[in-house]
């Protein structure tokens, strides 16, 4: 078996989560050339064993938002471009030092083979090879470390527990080949997939203390809760490429968003405030939201925006990138955390102590991201007052966040507004949803609101589905909005709140 002479594991590591050895030369690959889900598996395993211990990395160019963040990091960070590759071949041969061999896998014949090399890649010094390539890499005079091509992720998990980290692990389903796998062949991440039930539990039960997940399963109500009741924190992105890449920008101080609140006084208004939601999916953040900012409605109103305070560490450029191109002035475009913070959680099903350890770590995030307001995404704190009084004592009480908003999981709520710690809790007023509260509608709702500014009926907090609802279609509800309803940011609407509601 060969040396593996540029096997240095200098990983980094951020506020919370890995990171790869800085970044100072990107080489591309578009992925246009990857000729077959077997190739793209096979650069994503080496694109993470790269990004581990090499200033140079390898990064996967699916266009669009893709192309934005790498030309983006080569002008602002002082990243050299590098070479284009369009063949595997050129690209094993030019990186051949950074991997032993290959760990066999067999996508077609044995799904559960991929999952099973993937949780054993980071530390074998392997590269993901399925059984279409063998031939082709022994060509190349690679030799096999490992044949997974028979074993599941049961086996892998039972057997092979020195091979991944207990810290982190990723729920991926088979069919999804290149993206997330770099970051989990860096990290060494267990990676599995399949129904909740107790195995899922024992899993993430004997995961250390703080532990997160990566990826995303099947039911996301049960995925959710399960995970918090094990004090672990989810963080959707199962379809983010170039994580390995991307975390391998390491940001001088904290990452700064560039609008502020200004002194406005009351009026007799009703203030409205929308938020674009799904801000804790990384893969949301590093695609779809960017193509919310390719919109021509951007600049005709006042939008927060949910992103995810683990950017700071996973893709701090992309996060630099909004802050920079978002609109200020009289029309803001902000940040809030996405739900419910560090990543998705539902707070109440967390044990006190996880719970503690949950919020402390997200007030580091706050101040490193520059967010001031967090959105919560639970169940029942509308009917169940004096059970989620210890959930918003633990949030508010922490310094760097001034407010949280809070929106049901498939629950109506009426846009209460709490305090504590003379901070707010504001609940969701509406929701902008194919299905269920339309552009017609939601006009009707807001011209109906009452305006007065000392009352909490004086202000709408408006959830806006991203994938069902696109930025023309809140232009159509602003637009429809009589004189007396007037939209603002999340900041000035937790000023206005925070100053004139009477408690």
């Amino acid at each position: 078996m060969k040396e593996v002479t540029g096997y240095m594991n200098e990983t980094g590591q951020g506020v919370a989560l890995p990171k790869g050895k800085e970044m100072k030369e990107v080489c591309i690959f578009a992925s246009s050339d990857i000729t077959s889900d077997a190739v793209g598996v096979m650069i994503a395993s080496l694109q993470g064993l790269t990004a581990k211990s090499s200033e140079k990395k390898i990064y996967i160019n699916e266009g669009g938002a893709g192309t934005n963040w790498i030309e983006h990091i080569i002008a602002e960070y002082q990243v050299e471009k590098g070479k284009t590759y369009s063949d595997y071949k050129s690209l094993l041969a030019d990186f051949d030092e950074y991997f032993r061999g290959y760990i066999l896998c067999d996508i077609s014949g044995n799904p559960e083979s991929l999952n099973a090399a993937s949780a054993i890649s980071g530390n074998s010094y392997g590269i993901i090879v399925d059984k279409s390539l063998e031939e082709e890499v022994k060509e190349l005079g690679l030799e096999m470390i490992m044949d997974i091509s028979d074993k599941d992720e049961a086996w892998v998990y039972e057997n092979m527990q020195e091979y991944y980290s207990q810290d982190y692990m990723s729920e991926l389903n088979p069919s999804i080949y290149y993206h997330l796998r770099d970051y989990i062949s860096m990290t060494s991440q267990y990676t599995f997939h399949g129904a909740i039930d107790d195995r899922r539990e024992m899993i993430m039960s004997n995961l250390n203390p703080q532990a997160t997940l990566f990826g995303y399963g099947e039911d996301e109500f049960e995925m959710i809760r399960q995970a918090s009741e094990q004090g672990v924190t989810s963080i959707p992105s199962d379809l983010a490429p170039n994580l390995s890449v991307l975390s391998s920008i390491y940001p001088e101080g904290n990452i700064m968003q560039h609008t502020d609140v200004q002194e406005i006084e009351a009026e007799e208004k009703h203030h409205v405030c929308f938020i674009i939601s799904d801000g804790d999916n990384v893969a949301f953040n590093l695609w779809s939201m960017y193509e919310y900012f390719n919109s021509d409605a951007r600049g005709t109103f006042s939008v927060g925006f949910g992103i995810s305070p683990s950017l700071y560490d996973l893709a701090p450029s992309a996060m630099q990138w909004y802050y920079d191109n978002a609109n200020i002035g009289e029309v803001k475009e902000e940040f809030v955390a996405g739900p419910s913070g560090t990543g998705y959680v539902f707070p109440s099903r967390m044990t006190d102590e996880d719970l503690e350890h949950y919020v402390e770590r997200l007030n580091i995030y706050m101040e490193k991201a520059d967010l001031r307001i967090t959105q919560v995404l639970d169940q029942g704190a509308q009917e169940d007052i004096e059970g989620w009084e210890r959930v918003w004592e633990k949030f508010l009480e922490q310094p760097n966040i001034d407010a949280a908003f809070y929106f049901g999981y498939g629950e109506t709520t009426n846009g209460d507004i709490r305090w504590y710690h003379d901070k707010p809790v504001i609940l969701q007023s509406n929701v902008l949803w194919e299905g269920l509260t339309e552009e017609v509608e939601l006009i009707e709702y807001l011209n109906q609101a009452k305006a007065d500014p000392t009352s909490q009926e004086g202000y709408s907090l408006i959830l806006v589905h991203c994938w069902t609802k696109s930025m023309e279609d809140i232009r159509t509800v602003v637009e429809g909005l009589q004189e007396h309803v007037k939209v603002v940011a999340p900041k000035e609407f937790v000023s206005l709140i925070s100053k004139n509601v009477i408690r």
